[in-house]
């Protein structure tokens, strides 16, 4: 997996067995990572994140495999915001692409 900043954009592009794969284009508003804390405060750093930004923003959060996976996805959806894509690092990490919805 690579990924690229061109132009202001934040670009995630996979490898696949038979070429390159363009997997979508965001433009990402603020980054946070939470792979120093620990379940449930994965979840309220991600939501006070979410909280300090605008609507239509774009948050991109870096979280654990295990329970941060897949709890805080889950959780962001139940807020009503919109989970864009989750990808796997292949380090033991994901990123999490979330557009914040309503204030």
């Amino acid at each position: 997996m690579i990924l690229s900043k061109i132009s202001g954009k934040r670009q995630e592009i996979s490898d696949k067995r038979k070429g390159w794969m363009n997997m979508a284009e965001y433009n990402i508003t603020d980054t946070v990572d939470i792979t120093d804390v620990n379940c449930p405060i994965t979840f309220v750093k991600a939501k006070i994140a979410l909280e300090e930004l605008d609507d239509g923003d774009i948050l991109s959060i870096r979280l654990n495999d295990g329970e941060p996976v897949n709890n805080v996805p889950k959780s962001i959806k139940e807020e009503g915001h919109k989970v864009l894509s989750l990808t796997d690092n292949g380090d033991g990490t994901f990123e999490l692409i979330v557009q914040k919805v309503g204030d």
